[in-house]
């Protein structure tokens, strides 16, 4: 997601978004110095504007709303250090865009526009020796990529981060960067293009359709069908996305009567469906299945996931603020490229 810097696996172990945090915090950045050389290797690598005071840039090899107190258990108390030996993390969708094989493209800092041939020069046959050719020209579009930009916020106190155990590192760390991630997959899917969400794949116009009503054997060939129809069906990119609820329905539907025949074959998370890779994941709208190449989605990538503390979030309790805010957009290179139905029973 961000600008990678070429960290080792001891060094990712070693880094602290906590001792980063605490650092500005408390105006001593030396307490991070580690931290805060990774901040100005991502900038200067990815020719970022410079952090300010209280921000810093996290590497890629380390990313992987809630208020947090020591006072209250079940909003931080529970990281106290009364010897906690681990941290029950909150169950979280799987995310599916980039896992599926979308583009990235980091490190931009203008708008992008994409230039793409949207149709083709006419051929024709000449009748004679002397005919003249027509003159036929190709069609050439725009994908243009802008940046809208994601973002969290949570809160703890100053207390928390003296007295917690490691665990509280995990809870920072993967609750900002996997909060922001999942929101860019899920905008990434579903965007509506409105309010500063990008536009994603279900609302993009030129994509295929399938009915989704008591779907079977013929819809889900009706799928490829859509694909190879514009010249992307892939048969190392292309796979099925869709939710559990689908994915059950699939197992539990078979090609052909009386026969031991699933349409979706392996497990329920992970399984192929007619020859391609399933993936299902609450991340996907209800109800809906998608069918198609996911390299021909693009993830453009403005920065890098970017991390700002306000030590003063309330000053008279010691509480401090973190904002953890990640700029991208997302574009379809080639809308034919996949297919689509909803309300799928």
């Amino acid at each position: 997601m961000a600008q990678p810097i070429g960290l080792t696996s001891k060094e990712v172990q070693s880094y602290s978004f906590v001792r980063a945090i605490d650092a500005i915090a408390s105006g001593n950045l030396a307490k991070a110095g580690f931290e805060m050389e990774c901040s100005r290797e991502v900038h200067a690598r990815g020719k970022f504007d410079p952090v300010s005071g209280n921000s810093f840039a996290v590497p890629d090899e380390i990313l992987k709303r809630r208020d947090l107190n020591v006072a209250t258990g079940s909003a931080g108390g529970f990281l106290v250090a009364t010897e906690n030996l681990s941290f029950i993390e909150i169950l979280r969708n799987r995310s599916v865009v980039m896992s599926s094989g979308a583009m990235v493209l980091g490190g931009l800092t203008g708008n992008v526009v994409i230039p793409r041939q949207s149709g083709a020069s006419t051929p024709y046959w000449l009748s004679t020796e002397t005919t003249a050719i027509t003159e036929s020209q190709a069609t050439l579009g725009q994908l243009a990529l802008t940046p809208k930009t994601a973002g969290a916020y949570t809160e703890f106190s100053r207390l928390l981060m003296l007295q917690s155990s490691p665990d509280v590192e995990r809870l920072v760390r993967t609750d900002l960067a996997k909060t922001v991630a999942l929101a860019v997959d899920s905008a990434a899917l579903n965007g509506t293009g409105a309010s500063g969400q990008p536009l994603g794949l279900l609302n993009t116009s030129g994509i295929g359709s399938v009915t989704g009503a008591s779907i079977d054997y013929a819809d889900m060939i009706e799928f490829q069908s859509d694909v190879a129809g514009a010249n992307a069906l892939d048969e190392q990119s292309c796979s099925y996305v869709t939710t559990p609820t689908v994915a059950g329905l699939l197992m539990a539907r078979v090609k052909f009567a009386s026969t031991a025949s699933p349409i979706w074959e392996g497990n329920l998370s992970a399984g192929r469906v007619l020859g391609y890779r399933a993936i299902s994941s609450n991340q996907v709208p209800a109800g809906t299945l998608i069918f198609g190449d996911f390299t021909a989605m693009v993830i453009a990538e403005w920065g890098t996931l970017q991390v700002e503390v306000n030590p003063f979030a309330a000053f008279s309790t010691g509480i401090v603020g973190v904002r953890a805010m990640y700029s991208v957009d997302v574009g379809v290179r080639y809308p034919g490229a996949f297919s689509v139905a909803t309300s799928v029973t």
